[in-house]
């Protein structure tokens, strides 16, 4: 068994310790000493980093009571070596996992909600709960959560038996086989009480703060995506910073940016209907004085909602086949559409344009489309031009 210097002593930074053995793992070693205070993955919290003597310890898993450390080079079986933490690791760590005692036990104190998930990543962390809360609760969690941090109240851990762990009340009981079971509290409970077996701050106030930073509907209940810590402080910082430059752009302040948006927003809108009504007038207009029954139009400056609208106008003004093109942004966007009367197939008369213009599309017998980087060239609408004239003739 590998002694765990992280629970007795959690602030020690550097131990001493014998090598029990070094084997080869993939491309590095795993290492076992008779005693550790680097964590290894579990309970949701990535394993720590450090040093054993000069090897550096990439990552540590544990496995019938022994920790493997695995290390970029080997460590000889039998040495005495200095085992030493990434203490800046296992602080972030350490934050985000009370950070999710904190966040796991008020939601449950307050909305009733389990945690039925958690994950500690390099760059953010998850909970799932199984009862979906609103902005509104969400916003009352981050602020109670807070508050117990600004409360600096303690965090203890008990270890006990499955018969002592049966006669308490605990918000959840992992399915540990071992009779050594290790309980953490948030202040004796009052917060949050449960099985685990991760590293944690001495007190909610080394957490230091709390950010709630999105949600999402997930199964029946929620996803809440968080951070603590230094973490939450850049984020926090990089928020702001991006809100301030996006207020400045608008030339109003942080404050009142969600009503300029909104303000804009609606004048776009405003703008899109107007132009959508534009489009379809001048789409008319070409209908109106186009009078081949196989048309071919091109249009620059038309996208690809513009070139369907400009197919609807032709073919609904008498034409029986309208193959129309748009130049936009660099790039050709082209529809081809039938009337009722005509049995001519679109998806067909569409490959044929693909390999003209070198694009891609496809569709149906009733309307196909595609699109190609460029523009077209005149020799190419000529050609199509006469193609489309004798192809729908044969069909």
């Amino acid at each position: 068994m590998t002694e765990r210097l992280y629970y007795s002593h959690p602030m020690l930074a550097s131990c001493d310790a014998a090598v029990v053995s070094c084997e080869k793992a993939g491309e590095g070693f795993a290492v076992v000493l008779d005693r550790t205070i680097i964590f290894p993955e579990g309970g949701g919290q990535p394993a720590d980093h450090g040093f054993i003597g000069d090897a550096r310890i990439i990552d540590a898993q544990e496995k019938d009571g022994l920790v493997y450390h695995i290390c970029d080079r080997e460590v000889p079986a039998g040495a005495g070596v200095t085992v030493t933490l990434d203490i800046p690791r296992r602080l972030d760590h350490t934050q985000q996992h009370t950070g999710e005692h904190i966040l796991s036990g008020l939601a449950f104190k307050l909305f009733g909600a389990h945690n039925v998930g958690f994950h500690m990543a390099e760059d953010y962390c998850t909970i799932d709960l199984d009862a979906f809360l609103d902005r509104e609760k969400l916003s009352r969690l981050e602020r109670e959560a807070n508050a117990a941090v600004r409360a600096a109240l303690p965090v203890t851990e008990e270890h006990m038996d499955h018969e002592a762990l049966d006669r308490i009340s605990i918000r959840k009981k992992a399915d540990i086989r071992s009779d050594d079971i290790r309980v953490v509290f948030i202040d004796g409970g009052n917060i949050d009480s449960c099985t685990c077996c991760g590293t944690h701050c001495a007190n909610t106030g080394e957490v230091g703060y709390i950010r709630i930073g999105d949600s999402q509907k997930y199964k029946s209940g929620v996803r809440l995506w968080f951070s603590c810590g230094g973490r939450a402080v850049n984020e926090a910082i990089a928020l702001t910073d991006s809100i301030t430059e996006l207020a400045r752009s608008y030339s109003t302040s942080r404050e009142e940016l969600p009503m300029a948006v909104r303000k804009q927003s609606d004048e776009l809108a405003a703008l899109k209907r107007e132009l959508k009504a534009r489009t379809r007038a001048l789409c008319g207009s070409i209908a109106e004085g186009c009078a081949e029954r196989n048309a071919v139009i091109v249009r620059e400056g038309f996208g690809a909602d513009d070139v369907k609208m400009l197919t609807e106008c032709v073919v609904g003004a008498g034409a029986e086949l309208c193959l129309a093109f748009g130049e936009k942004d660099g790039r050709l966007y082209y529809r081809a559409l039938r009337s009722e009367r005509s049995k001519a197939p679109m998806n067909e008369l569409i490959k044929a344009v693909n390999g003209l213009v070198c694009g891609k599309g496809g569709g149906s017998p009733a309307f196909a489309q595609g699109s190609a980087e460029g523009r077209l060239a005149p020799e190419t609408l000529e050609t199509l031009k006469s193609f489309v004239q004798k192809w729908a003739a044969g069909q």
